[in-house]
This record gives C-alpha cells, structure tokens and sequence, in this order.
C-alpha cells in the first residue's frame, strides 16, 4: 500500500501523503466488533426514567452496556441479571436517555480555531465589529482574523477602508457569517497582490466599486486569492482547536459528527493516532483530492469505529446571504441568479467517475437551481453499496421537485437552526411565495428522502438544541412571525430527533450499528434533564445535557 500511494505522490501537495498513510493504519486500528475480550472495562448499567432506544422498540428503564457496546435493554432488575460480576450502574433517575446525536454538517477545527479569533457574530452593527476589530488588532502583530460578518444584520457590504480606520498596519481576514465571503483590508489586498486588475476567478467574484477597484470583500472562489497567502496553524494549534472543539459538542450531546472540513482527514487521524478521539467521525473528501482518493484505494465507507471515509465534496453553487446561491429566476431587486461554482457537464462527470470507484457523492445545493441539478444527477447515477448520496443544505427545494427528490434515494443533509437566521433574508431575496419551498422538512420526508440533521458550525452554532427547536418550531432568532413561518413544512419532535439520530447513521452507511440504543449497537447515548419528546420546543431549547457516554466511557458530566 505504501508503494501504491508514494505512485500517486505527485497528485497530492506534499503534506497529504502521511495523512492518507496514517489513515489506513488507525483505520485498522479502530475497526472493531462487540465480541468481549479480557480487557474489557465492568459492565455498565445506565438507568433512567426513560432511554428511547429507537428503532421500533418502546422506551425502556435499562441499558447494559458491555465492550463499548449495547448489550441488552429492558427493565432494571432484567438488565441487571444479565450484568456481569462487578457491574457498575449509572442511576440518572429523573433525566432521560436517547442516542447520542450526531452533527450532520460540520467544521469542526473551524469551529475550534474560531474560538480563539474575532467573533463578530457578537456584533450586531457595523460599527460594533469595528470597535471589537480595533482592541484585538492592539493586541498582537501578524494576521488579524475573525469570522461571522453579516450584511444582512449590518444592512450593506463593509469595505477595506473601514477595516483600514481601526487596524491600518496589520493584514486583516475576516470570513462571513457563512463561510461563502471575505473580508479585507488595504493591506491584506496589497499582500494578496488583488487589484482591480485581477479577474474574477471561475465560481466568485471581487467585489469592486464604480471604478473597477476592490472594496476589500470576496466572494465564493474569489477568497482562495487570499487564502492561499494566510500563515498555516501549527499541527499543535490545530490538534488544541480539535479539542476544545469535541470538549464543547460533548457538553452539548453530540457523540458523531460528519465534517466537511478540507482539513479533516488530517486532522482527525491525528487525534485517532494518540487516542484521543471520542466522536464517531465520517470525513468527506475535498474535490481536489478525488483523484488521488481513487487512485490510493480509498473508498466511501472505508475505515473503522472512530473514523470513516465519506463521500466526495462538490459545491453547485453559493449561499443565501451573498446571493450567490444559484437560482432558477433572479433575485428580486436584481438582474443576477447567483453563481453556479461547478459547471453542470463537470459535476455529471465527477458523480459518475466517483461512483464507478465505490465513492458517494456529498454536495452543497443552496438554490433552486442547485438543488435541481443536484437531485438530476445524483438520481440517475447508482451510489455505491456502502452509503447513499446526499444533498447538504437544499434549502429551497420548489413543490415542483418533492416528489423527484423523493424517488432520489438521496439524503436531505439540512441544517435547521439555519433557518432562525435565514427568514429576513429569504423574504428579502426571495419573496414571500417563492420562500415557500425553503426548509421543507416535512415535504422531502414525505416524499421519501432521509432527513440528517447538523449546523454548519461555525457558520451556525453547534447545539443541537436549536436545531431540535427550529425543526418542529419555524421561528427567527426573535420569535417571528406570529404563527410560524411556513407551518406545514414542521415535523414532530420526535422525528427532529431520529434526524439527529438514525438519519446520519443511515448517511454514514452504519445505520445497523449507531443511531439507536438496541443490543449490538455502539454504546453512545446522552441523558437530558427533560425528555425531548414530551416537552414543547421552548423547553428543548432550555433543556440540559447531564450526562454524555461515547463508546461506553463518559466523555461529560454536568456539574451539579
């Protein structure tokens, strides 16, 4: 195998090649089964009031859990007669017990390193972020970055001369609220060699002003102009993020995540190499790197217990909130329809080379027009056995293709708490009547697709809370409108549960081993101090997690 990659050397950027080595070592090192060995831990009893298991199964009192694994349920004094000598018991009493939830769409070293950087989510104007920007750039020397810039909440584009005003001498890089622009200034353009003699690259765009010269904002493809000249994190800087990271979503009852993060592969077989790593992980593979996937071996599905490969990362288009999601009519006060990042003959041939070689396909369709060609292409190309194809966003998804998208057999990857954010704008860019096919959750689960639920953290937060909450209560950040928005597309609390739950698990082709707590299953389960499916949606919001136990060992217990 070592032979076969070093052939392949010259299609991937020098760091890639020991993370692709590693991967196929700690794959074999955590693939594992529910067969007792002599070294495993005392069984383990977990009790509460109720533990929804799933599946079809009703609640029970009781789990036994042996080797990291579910080993059978029932009622406590039947599950403690099947406990070994020795066995420990967990009594949570009055909290509730479910499957440990798993985060669909995710960041997760963004997310970790954002912690450290500008957080102008916190700023609802313009003038806010400048007065945050200009202590931290008194703070320190190098790049000054951050994340979460709105122009929707701000009301218009900020530019470089504002950036300018308060941090003049060091170079600023400062990512949307979406992830889908940038912001920067003098300086950062000048470093950057960004002119108003620079193209627009294919899928973005320099926002420029009458004269034809940068304003300091780019959008979609455009910010990899910048990119490319940001300084790297250190290993140990991203391994930290990493941690801080899975610390935070375990507080949180997450006990899996899919990422989408470009970095991923490396930086979650670091973790997996020293033994660190407590979240089940699927790791989608960037684009670029889909040839040297193929031809090293790797395949959707490969890996272990802790980390497994996904399917390839295409986007079709961009985002709502820079109006660069690619739509079928323009935007209302505009001429545009968005941006299509991928052309649709490239994305046809990606699918299907990627699915001859056993590799699925995982794109990100936000317009109308996306999410068309997305459910086009991906229906009409078989996945592979391993797992299915997924759509991530489809966020405006028209009544006219519920029912394509539901003989699709694909999954609707969606982000519920996007939702919270999105309402003004959707009204705004949209209009009302067209607004009427987003978020559709109802709709698409009607019609037959999967429903796997996540955040897009950083982009949104990462507690599940809100999206258990925006899935059955359609609501903005500040309670409007009055009667919900779109009420019909709701589903129940219990099915926003089985999102976060049995639907990733089936999106991750591990749907007869996580998602549920039935015996065989892996042994991650989160006791809340409420039960989610009894309480309304405010409640859930406001519930706590208590207790979190991924693989049969507890990775977080609420202070009391």
């Amino acid at each position: 195998m070592r032979k076969l990659l070093l052939s392949v050397a010259p299609h991937l950027p020098s760091a890639d090649l020991p993370p692709l080595v590693s991967l196929i070592s700690i794959s074999i090192s955590f693939i594992r089964n529910c067969m007792p060995s002599p070294a495993l831990p005392p069984d383990l009893i977990v009790r509460a009031r109720r533990i929804h298991v799933l599946g079809d199964h009703p609640a029970v009192e009781a789990v036994l859990v042996r080797g990291g694994c579910i080993a059978a349920i029932g009622g406590f004094d039947e599950v403690r007669g099947m406990a070994g000598a020795g066995a420990r018991v967990e009594d949570l009493r009055d909290a509730t017990v479910t499957p440990g939830l798993t985060d669909a769409h995710v960041h997760l070293t963004t997310y970790g390193l954002s912690l450290r950087r500008v957080d102008l989510n916190a700023a609802p104007t313009l003038h806010a972020a400048l007065e945050m920007i200009g202590r931290a750039a008194a703070a320190g020397d190098g790049w000054l970055r951050g994340i979460g810039w709105d122009v929707h909440r701000w009301g218009r584009l900020p530019s470089a001369e504002e950036l300018d005003a308060v941090c003049p001498a060091r170079p600023c890089y400062f990512q949307s609220h979406d992830i889908h622009g940038a912001w920067l200034n003098n300086r950062a353009l000048e470093m950057c060699g960004i002119t108003g003699d620079t193209p627009d690259p294919e899928g973005g765009r320099i926002v420029r002003d009458h004269d034809g010269r940068p304003t300091g904002v780019l959008l979609e493809t455009a910010m990899t102009l910048a990119e490319r000249h940001l300084p790297p994190e250190s290993p140990a800087e991203r391994r930290g993020a990493l941690l801080a990271a899975q610390r935070e979503v375990h507080r949180l009852g997450l006990t899996g995540v899919h990422s989408v993060e470009v970095t991923g592969l490396e930086d979650f077989s670091a973790l997996a190499e020293e033994d660190a790593l407590r979240l089940r992980v699927l790791q989608a593979i960037p684009l670029p790197r889909l040839s040297a996937a193929i031809e090293t071996g790797l395949r959707s599905g490969f890996g272990g217990g802790w980390l497994r490969i996904g399917g390839v990362k295409m986007f079709l288009d961009g985002a709502l909130g820079s109006r660069t999601a690619w739509m079928r009519e323009p935007y209302i006060g505009s001429g545009g329809v968005g941006i299509n990042t991928l052309p649709p003959d490239e994305f046809r041939a990606h699918v299907a080379r990627a699915a001859a070689a056993g590799i699925a396909s995982t794109v990100h369709a936000i317009g109308d027009a996306a999410v068309e060609l997305a459910i086009d292409v991906l229906g009409s190309v078989a996945p592979p056995r391993t797992m299915p194809h997924r759509i991530e966003h489809l966020q405006l998804c028209p009544a006219d293709l519920w029912e394509r998208a539901g003989r699709s057999g694909l999954v609707a990857s969606m982000q519920p708490v996007h939702l919270m954010t999105d309402i003004p704008a959707a009204e705004t860019h949209w209009g009302h009547e067209r607004s009427h096919g987003a978020y559709p959750f109802a709709a698409v689960q009607r019609a037959g697709m999967t429903l796997a639920f996540g955040s897009d953290v950083p982009v949104e937060t990462v507690d599940p809370r809100l999206g258990l909450f925006a899935a059955v209560k359609r609501v903005g950040w500040n309670g409007a409108p009055d009667g919900e928005w779109f009420p019909e597309h709701a589903i129940s609390a219990e099915a926003a549960l089985r999102a976060y739950t049995e639907g990733p698990a089936h999106a991750a082709g591990v749907a007869n081993r996580t998602g549920r707590l039935l015996p065989g299953y892996d042994a991650d389960l989160v006791a809340w101090d409420r039960d989610p499916l009894e309480c309304g949606p405010d409640e859930v919001r406001e519930m706590t997690c208590v207790l979190t136990i991924v693989d049969g060992e507890t990775v977080h217990r609420a202070s009391t």
